[in-house]
């Protein structure tokens, strides 16, 4: 988690230091909500994949 957010508010809300929502989990995946326009959008997730972290791909940091 970076500075600056932390878990505050409910169970399955991620706000910023300031109380701006920035995710929040929902039946549907996780809601993630623009902080310009205020729109959110639902990213789908499978069942079981918050368990098994995804393989492939470079570390970030490592573009090599």
């Amino acid at each position: 988690m970076h500075e600056g957010c932390g878990p505050q508010g409910s169970a399955g809300e991620l706000r910023c230091m300031c109380g701006s929502l920035l995710a929040r989990l929902v039946p549907g995946g996780v809601e993630l909500k623009c902080r310009r326009c205020h729109r959110t959008q639902v990213v789908p997730l499978e069942p079981g994949s918050s368990a098994e972290p995804r393989g492939g791909g470079a570390p970030r940091g490592n573009g090599g």
